[in-house]
């Protein structure tokens, strides 16, 4: 792909995502947990320390994986930036010595 504008554009919108799912990524965790109970047909029984516990580590596994994505989504953005101004600067005139 050698348009620029496609490419900026495609860019800021994969840039915007990351930031989305990077900022948004403890109600992403928590919003799976709750699935994932009534998923499972599993009622709120946090009574148990064990249980609780285990909730606790699998959400916060759930939080890391998705702060992850969202890393990698933004890095992944900003590269297509980067690109986007590399193909600028080379279709810039260049003026010979």
């Amino acid at each position: 792909m050698r348009n620029p504008l496609v490419q900026y554009l495609i860019g800021a919108c994969i840039l915007s995502i990351g930031l989305v799912i990077l900022l948004s990524s403890g109600e992403i965790a928590h919003g799976l947990a709750h699935f994932w109970d009534r998923w499972r047909g599993e009622r709120r029984r946090a009574n148990l320390t064990s249980e609780s516990e285990d909730r606790a580590t699998s959400y916060r596994a759930r939080l890391l994986v998705w702060r992850v994505l969202g890393v990698l989504v933004v890095a992944d953005g900003l590269i297509w930036l980067a690109l986007a101004s590399a193909e600028v600067l080379r279709l810039l005139p260049h003026r010979g010595r």
